[in-house]
């Protein structure tokens, strides 16, 4: 075989190696995390919150692509993700700004999939997460300590304030409650997240924002 020949085959199948080992490395997929959670996590290891006592906490876990970033970044701090789902897409009927429910955008991304079995395949890599499928109203945290949570579950203002609540008592000294969707179009949900910034000021030691994700992170004293 000419040498030219050799060299064209090496090469095709050199790329399609590079193509199997980038695919392996985007897992999970960039459409299954909502949040962006690459600059989420940067922050959090720049606080070094991996560090801290605790487990994690996510409450509204969708399509699994954060839970599954969520648990390899907290898995090398041999921490669990509590994830805490309903999944049933249907169950959030809060509007956006735009007259669009929560509910209506959910069924748009799933395309007539089931929630649930798309956020196992998402998560299915990770044996340290715990899932708590359910109402989160309902829910009983079996961890004792957190040092972080995510709050993305129901958007309707009673839920973010129970889910606040289910998780704050918990968090650690320097631990962080996040929450997405502040300062975005659902202007009830920021307005319920103010009202528990001004309850709870006294044991709140920081409040930052991650601009341009709507997410917004208060560190206990």
């Amino acid at each position: 075989m000419p040498l030219g020949v050799t060299l064209g085959i090496l090469k095709r199948l050199l790329l399609s190696v590079a193509s199997f080992r980038s695919s392996i490395l985007r897992y999970p997929p960039p459409w299954s995390d909502l949040v962006g959670c690459e600059v989420l996590l940067a922050w959090l290891k720049t606080k070094r919150i991996g560090e801290l006592d605790g487990d994690v906490v996510e409450i509204g876990s969708f399509l699994g692509g954060g839970t599954a970033k969520l648990a390899r970044f907290f898995g090398r701090y041999n921490k669990k993700v509590f994830a805490i789902d309903v999944f049933d897409p249907s169950f959030d009927h809060t509007t956006n700004e735009a007259g669009n429910s929560m509910s209506s955008l959910y069924a748009q991304f799933l395309r007539g999939r089931n929630q649930e079995d798309v956020f196992r395949e998402n998560t299915r890599r990770y044996h340290n997460i715990v899932v708590l499928k359910g109402d989160s109203k309902q829910a009983t945290l079996p961890c004792q300590e957190i040092c972080f949570s995510f709050i993305d579950g129901c958007h309707d203002p009673d839920y973010v304030k129970n889910d606040f609540l289910l998780v704050w008592d918990k968090t650690v000294r320097g631990g962080v409650v996040g929450f997405h969707d502040y300062g975005g179009n659902l202007p009830q949900t920021t307005r319920a997240i103010d009202e528990l910034i001004e309850a709870n000021r006294e044991g709140i030691r920081e409040i930052s924002r991650i601009e341009g994700k709507w997410i917004v992170l208060l560190t206990r004293k």
